[in-house]
């Protein structure tokens, strides 16, 4: 846990996926409220690009794979390295994702003064997205637009083309099409995940290809609906009060969403008991987790069918 003390001012050093960066944005605005005498930084591994435009934030955020950074940076300051996946109450389940960040970064349990994530778009990614999504609408005769993430980072394709998720926490690809055959022909689906790992036989889905992520905030800040397994397209979701279905394997809504908002709907296959996978604590039981959890996200039919009926619901209100 960190206390600024006035001695010397800090840097926060923070690294893992995206979904944790943007996770973190709560409790390093409080932080910057709390301490406004120390002149902090924040080094971001990769996806420095999401704290862009935040008014608190975006002047003190830095690619840490840049060079020089050790000298300009962090040398002349205290480092600390916030990992939310140490702290006891987020590996027992009583602490949310940001809330284990707030703990680590504010040394402190009470979060009743912790905002939601917010991300700041620019105009010209507004623009950009308003005008896919309304190609899209118009071309394939659509009315409501689902921006769709099945895949989370463990996905993987080999090259016989054969689909694995170690760590349970992807749809399988044959799950994902029957989903999005099972919606009504009138809801437009946008595929958001790595190419490679687009089913062959998915002919309903939109493609936008590769794109930034910046655009992907847009898209799903202007669709109309976000469905999508524990990943960073939730905490994107959240970030834009935009409503979701968050589609629960492995991991626990406590831990890794925002079970208390209200614009949230959580499904879990209930026919497999999620065992919690310790990552991040040196590799600790990780593998037997996995093991267990392979088939958390191996839906059937009928839940296919009943996750399509209930996404349905949620999207015509």
């Amino acid at each position: 846990m960190h206390k600024y003390t006035g001695d010397r001012d800090t840097v926060f050093v923070l690294s893992g996926g995206a979904g944790r960066i943007v996770a973190a944005i709560p409790a390093l605005e409080k932080y910057a409220r709390l301490n406004p005498e120390d002149d902090f930084k924040v080094l971001i591994h990769g996806w420095d690009f999401l704290l862009y435009g935040n008014p608190e934030l975006q002047d003190r955020v830095y690619n840490a794979d840049q060079k020089g950074m050790f000298e300009l940076v962090i040398k002349g300051r205290n480092m600390v390295t916030p990992e939310p996946y140490h702290k006891w109450s987020y590996y027992n389940q009583k602490a949310s994702l940001a809330e284990a960040f707030d703990e680590e970064i504010n040394a402190t349990t009470d979060h009743s003064d912790l905002s939601s994530p917010k991300i700041y778009l620019a105009e010209e990614e507004i623009r950009k997205a308003k005008e896919l999504i309304e190609e899209i609408k118009t071309k394939f005769k659509k009315d409501k637009i689902v921006v769709m993430q099945p895949f989370g980072q463990g996905a993987q394709v080999d090259e016989k083309g054969n689909f694995s998720d170690t760590t349970g926490r992807s749809l399988t690809q044959e799950a994902y099409v029957k989903l999005i055959e099972n919606l009504p022909e009138k809801f437009g689906c946008i595929y958001f995940g790595p190419q490679p790992l687009m089913s062959k036989s998915d002919k309903i889905s939109v493609n936008l290809g590769d794109q930034h992520m910046r655009l992907w905030a847009a898209l799903i800040n202007e669709a109309d609906y976000f469905v999508g397994i524990d990943s960073l397209g939730q905490h994107l979701a959240r970030a834009f009060d935009k409503p979701a279905t968050v589609i629960m394997g492995p991991t626990f809504e406590k831990n890794v969403s925002y079970p208390d908002y209200e614009k949230f709907k959580f499904f879990r296959n209930e026919k497999v008991k999620a065992k919690y996978s310790p990552i991040r604590i040196g590799g600790v039981d990780s593998m037997i987790a996995d093991m267990a959890n392979a088939s958390a996200l191996r839906l059937d039919d009928q839940q296919i069918k009943d996750l399509a009926l209930s996404i349905k619901t949620e999207v015509l209100g």
